[in-house]
């Protein structure tokens, strides 16, 4: 649909509204707003802003069939009838005047974005502008332009706190070239030109996009060498007869084998004798030696919606900029938008509100994000709300990408056993002109270096590269796909030269319940990884492997089936979550999260995550919201210890496709729990006429009404007209810290005896209050500090059988069937899990088959890239009447983020199944119908 372009009255034509015409009902549009203050600046006022004619709370369609199945379970996803009627909306769908208490007349501004980052920035060409009478409001640079005719501010001047994503291979923090300079990279904002409406800007966009002309280029400038981002990975294990083990947690620091000891570093000349060592049986003739390069490819997120977003800064009072944004994280967008203009900028913000949208995807490519910090500022310097929006061909062009990589690997194998005895591997991962969680997806793909395989003598190093490249981020796996590759590729070649089965060959590596990591982590869960690899020899597709080879070879088609295994952890090893659940005089259930549901079903499954402890799934759900959890009295300050009752190791998280699962919902059944002993349980003990201690554990749910011995069935409705009525707590919200185990603490709650909780903070809100009542933690039992050592704690473990086809003539690869694997723990919602590995068998279809982007010259950075050229996975490259999910039976009592793991082995498994067919290895994504041809030539 056509962008609205009357700004100055409400708009009444959109996609929604065409599509949901006759649907009478409202949902939620907002998920919630993120609130930062500067110290000492005002709060907001309690109620919070939100698109003219939508509830405060959000809801499902009036007199549409219920989402919510029995307790625990859901028909639909929550949002679902909102997404096929239309009415779940995103960031590019909002105008100012959809915002109460916005002025109405909104602007428009349009990036410039530079395409060469080896000539100097050297200003801009209008002219184009000027021909058809065009007038930019303002233009902001970096660096004033000389001889610019039109209105213009620069940042230089303006003194900003740069995010730390802004940092360039050269350490410099800038977001727009200063003209003069050379581009930090492929796409980097040169301008942003400001317009006084939307046709304007339309206008404006048609006479200046894809000309090459508009951004002027000066003189070439020879490329430097870019260090790797710090800090690089170095990860060394060793175990030997008569030799105390080494490894990062063993000897309680991580080392750098290329460094002298130090202080604090005494390790580095162990480690660098003991890769020596390793170095010596990799080249033992007595073992089967193998090595290679590994490389793939950049990919694009290819989310729904791209990057747009509405922003107005108030100047009234210590200023409040308000923030419209399809967002991932919204505790980091608002956080650093806030120190943005910190001291000593010259526009004063004392309060950033972060409206926090659906952000229609996302996996990564809207963490630390470039757009949010443009959209701010330019907010800063108009003077009405300013409206970006990027198209297709402007988010391929400047939007985060997953960092492409080049790994160098060893493995020597006992022949005659077939087990793994060293390995060592060099991994280098192009991550583009700035920084962006580039060292720690780089950290990841480094722990993810021996996948799921107990290598006792083994050294890892990762390190993230700039380039010139578009920036590129923590996209869906955050370096488990690149070594996954990498990895499970070796493995297949190692099992091909010792003429061994290669699922059986990995059943004998694989890691055990017991076994240590590569940085030395035990491994405390249950491992199922052999039980994946019995499964998989055992199921048909494998077993008839070789007669469908040769039928389909009759055919003139080659067939091949391939197999990989992934070990990929969830979570970041520190994570902070946190959840409100309130209940309402109606008996309504409400679910607070800073979560963002990024299209997994986060917003579906904390919502059925009250009914253990409260019997009835949440009403309503409200996602996204960071500044509401200030309630809870904690924070993650410099200095800080378990012993102070007001710090956490950390506050929270940004969302991510495998937190929700465990992490979030952890939080939200304890809230839950609280809720139902300080508020619940008294209450039905008072209409019961019993002593609490009379009830307490000997309570039950039973078809949505709480029942006890010998006592009267109660109905939520009952006891929340109950707790309203006696003032019992109401809600309650709780904080969450997990690094190799919760955090626990001991809780004094209103009503029973002391509760000792694996929590570290807790909230109360008494039934008709407004206020929040923080319950002080004591007895803290933290972690272990070995913890902060083990780089990851938890995994789910998956595998993948592949079958891919050939055709005869056009050498095109196709998926013909997957089977996947999984270990999910307890499965929450089983709709959601399939939703979940589908997308995962998808985007791995897509890595290994389709998608590259070139990363730097004639990559995504000319602005001229878009789906024509870049080709995603549809529904026909994927084999859905032959994906079958198989979940392992569990008794664990947690769910796992399975989000990465059932991505991981899917891009090997496919390689591995060509080599089947072909008898020729491939070791760069993607492998293309040429490669194959010229293979086989």
């Amino acid at each position: 649909m056509p962008d609205n372009d009357n700004t100055e009255v409400p708009f009444t034509l959109s996609r929604r509204r065409i599509i949901g015409t006759g649907a009478a009902a409202v949902t939620l549009l907002v998920h919630e707003l993120a609130l930062a203050r500067k110290p000492g600046a005002p709060r907001l006022p309690g109620a919070l802003p939100q698109p003219a004619g939508t509830p405060t709370q959000p809801t499902t369609p009036a007199g549409a069939p219920d989402w919510s199945g029995g307790p625990g379970q859901a028909r639909f996803r929550i949002d679902g009838l909102a997404k096929v009627t239309g009415q779940k909306i995103y960031a590019r769908d909002f105008r100012a005047a959809d915002m109460p208490g916005w002025p109405r007349a909104e602007r428009a501004a349009l990036i410039l974005r530079a395409t060469d980052p080896h000539r100097a920035f050297a200003g801009l060409d209008l002219a184009r502008l000027d021909a058809a009478g065009i007038t930019p409001l303002l233009t902001i640079t970096q660096a004033p332009l000389p001889d610019y005719p039109w209105p213009q501010r620069d940042l230089a001047s303006l003194n900003l706190t740069l995010p730390f994503s802004t940092a360039g291979a050269d350490g410099i923090r800038q977001l727009l070239v200063p003209c003069g300079t050379a581009p930090q990279f492929y796409g980097q904002p040169v301008a942003i030109l400001v317009f006084a409406d939307a046709t304007t800007l339309r206008r404006a966009r048609r006479a200046l996009q894809f000309e090459p002309g508009v951004v002027k280029r000066g003189d070439a400038i020879p490329p430097g060498v870019a260090s790797p981002y710090p800090p690089a990975t170095y990860l060394t294990r060793y175990e030997a007869p008569g030799i105390a083990p080494f490894s990062q947690v063993q000897v309680g620091a991580e080392s750098d084998p290329y460094a002298p000891d130090s202080t604090s570093a005494p390790y580095n000349s162990t480690a660098r004798s003991l890769r020596a060592r390793i170095d010596a049986r990799l080249k033992d003739p007595a073992l089967l030696r193998l090595s290679g390069r590994y490389t793939t490819q950049v990919l694009d997120p290819m989310f729904m919606e791209p990057e747009a977003g509405l922003a107005w800064l108030d100047r009234r009072g210590g200023g409040t900029l308000h923030l419209v944004l399809g967002t991932q994280a919204t505790n980091g967008d608002a956080g650093d938008s806030l120190a943005m203009f910190g001291a000593p900028c010259a526009i004063q913000v004392g309060t950033v509100v972060l409206n926090s949208c659906y952000p229609g995807g996302g996996f990564g490519g809207r963490d630390v994000s470039t757009f949010p910090p443009l959209l701010a500022v330019t907010a800063a310097l108009v003077d009405a709300p300013v409206r970006i929006a990027q198209d297709r061909y402007e988010q391929f062009q400047g939007g985060l990408k997953q960092l492409a990589s080049r790994i160098t690997q060893e493995i020597a194998v006992d022949p005659a056993s077939g087990r793994f005895v060293a390995f060592g591997s060099r991994q280098v991962l192009p991550s583009g002109g700035q920084n962006n969680y580039s060292q720690f997806v780089a950290m990841l793909a480094g722990y993810c270096g021996l996948s799921g395989y107990d290598i006792r003598q083994a050294y890892v190093d990762a390190a993230a590269q700039p380039s010139t490249g578009v920036v590129a981020g923590s996209m869906r796996g955050f370096g488990g796909p690149q070594a996954s590759f990498a990895v499970e590729t070796l493995v297949d070649e190692v099992a091909v030269a010792l003429k061994r089965d290669p699922i059986e060959l990995r059943e004998i590596n694989a890691l055990r319940e017991g076994d240590r990591t590569i940085t030395g982590a035990p491994l405390t869960q249950a491992m199922t990884l052999r039980e994946i690899c019995r499964r998989a020899r055992a199921h048909r597709l494998w077993r008839q492997r070789e007669a469908v080879k040769a039928a389909k070879a009759r055919e003139g088609v080659r067939y091949g089936v391939g197999f990989a295994l992934a070990n990929q952890a969830y979570g970041t090893g520190k994570d902070g979550v946190m959840a409100e659940v309130a209940l309402a005089p109606d008996g309504r259930l409400s679910v607070r999260t800073n979560c963002v549901d990024m299209g997994n079903g986060s917003a579906t499954t904390l919502a059925i995550s009250t009914a253990a402890w409260l019997g009835h799934n949440a009403h309503d759900i409200v996602m996204g919201d960071v500044g509401s959890f200030n309630a809870l009295g904690v924070s993650s300050y410099a200095g800080g210890s378990w012993s102070k009752p007001d710090w956490t190791a950390s506050f929270a998280m940004s969302s991510s496709a495998c937190l929700t699962a465990f992490h979030q919902v952890h939080v939200t059944e304890q809230a839950s729990r609280v809720l139902f002993e300080a508020g619940l349980l008294p209450a039905a003990a008072a209409i019961w006429g019993v002593p609490l201690a009379q009830v307490q554990g000997r309570t039950r749910w039973t078809a949505g009404h709480l029942v006890a011995p010998g006592l009267a069935r109660l109905s939520l409705v009952d006891l929340a007209a109950k707790v309203h009525a006696a003032g019992l707590t109401a809600a309650a919200m709780v904080h969450g810290l997990y690094e190799a185990t919760w955090v626990s603490a001991t809780y004094a709650l209103p009503a029973g005896a002391p509760l000792l909780l694996p929590i570290d903070a807790l909230s109360l809100r008494p039934a008709g209050q407004t206020s929040w009542q923080v319950v002080p933690r004591q007895d803290v039992i933290p972690p272990n500090p070995e913890a902060g050592l083990y780089g990851r704690s938890l995994y789910a473990p998956s595998g993948a059988l592949v079958a891919v086809e050939i055709a005869p003539r056009t050498f095109e690869p196709r998926v013909v069937a997957v089977e996947l694997i999984v270990d999910a723990g307890r499965v929450l919602q089983p709709d959601l899990l399939a939703g979940q590995a589908q997308g995962g068998v998808a985007m791995g279809i897509g890595y290994a088959l389709l998608e590259n982007l070139p990363l730097e010259a004639g990559g995504a950075g000319d602005g001229r890239w878009n789906l024509d050229r870049y080709h995603v996975a549809l529904s026909a490259d994927v084999p859905l009447a032959r994906l079958n999910l198989t979940t392992l039976p569990s008794d664990e009592p947690t769910a796992k983020g399975i989000a990465e793991a059932v991505l991981c082995p899917i891009a090997p498994a496919v390689g591995n199944a060509i080599a089947h067919a072909t008898a020729r290895r491939f070791r760069a994504l993607p492998i293309t119908a040429a490669d194959i041809a010229k293979a086989l030539s």
